[in-house]
């Protein structure tokens, strides 16, 4: 399948039919920080914010990116960030509770879903996975008034959606996680694999030319599961987790059928999307 990278576009159907985010802001002072507020403040942002940037830093804290960069690489050598392409990312093992994520790029989430839920046509069974971007997702499918089964392990995904008389509300079993909202262990994959879904929603941690990686081993075979039960398989993603690599690999991207990003992918990745088949779109 081609890729088809364009703004404003939709992926192809299957059938017919917040708060702000919270960024550093420029510091109002004719000094400048000194080093361990700089570090505080980088690690603080992480805790809300997957990545962040080193030329937003830079800015926010009205030093060099030369001296962001050794900021950077002193708190990689003590194990408290991890270096990325341009900026940092929370260590390998830890992710922001899935409240923090939701009220993170928000409109770039919101725009994401914009495109995505015109995958879901009148009555289509959804498996959509917890997290913050489905969270995002689901309110759009009850504020448009879609008729859909929705089977999910979330229950922010639950709630959101269980407003609207016109979908049916499928809760997986499991074992709750408060950190995510959502259930997940042996008894939520068995309870999946009943399941034939038209369209399976996820997010995660990070993208790479290697795949889908995330920092949960029980979120990532959650995720697996409902792509394997679905027809069309759609990952949904904000351009702060391009080549983020996370603990362990969900999938390769050869699982997916369509990604739905904020952003055109970096060269390198979009060839080897294009590569695996997947149909990429850039709301």
């Amino acid at each position: 399948m081609a890729v088809s990278t364009k703004t404003g576009g939709k992926p192809g159907k299957s059938g017919s039919r917040g708060a702000p985010k919270a960024e550093l802001k420029p510091v109002k002072t004719n000094g400048r920080l000194d080093r361990d507020e700089r570090h505080r403040r980088i690690i603080a942002e992480l805790k809300s914010n997957p990545t962040v940037r080193i030329s937003h830093l830079a800015e926010a804290f009205n030093v060099s990116t030369e001296t962001v960069r050794r900021d950077i690489d002193d708190l990689s050598s003590r194990g408290l960030v991890e270096r990325t392409y341009g900026g940092a990312a929370a260590p390998m093992g830890r992710e922001p509770s899935v409240g923090e994520r939701t009220a993170a790029m928000v409109a770039e989430r919101q725009r994401i879903v914009t495109v995505a839920i015109q995958a879901i046509a009148p009555g289509d069974v959804v498996m959509i996975d917890s997290g913050a971007t489905t969270h995002h997702l689901a309110e759009k499918i009850a504020a448009e008034r879609i008729e859909a089964t929705i089977i999910t392990n979330g229950l922010d995904i639950a709630e959101a959606v269980g407003v609207s008389n016109r979908v049916k509300v499928i809760l997986c079993p499991g074992a709750y996680s408060a950190h995510e909202r959502g259930v997940y262990g042996q008894d939520t994959c068995e309870y999946l694999e009943r399941f034939h879904a038209n369209v399976a929603f996820t997010s995660a941690g990070g993208i790479t030319e290697g795949g889908i990686t995330d920092v949960d081993s029980q979120a990532c075979w959650i995720k697996r599961t409902m792509f394997r039960r679905a027809e069309r398989r759609i990952f949904m993603m904000d351009h702060t987790k391009f080549n983020i690599r996370l603990l362990e690999v969900v999938m390769p991207l050869s699982g997916l059928t369509d990604l739905v990003v904020d952003k055109p992918l970096p060269a390198p990745l979009a060839e080897a999307a294009k590569a695996a088949g997947v149909t990429t779109v850039v709301a």
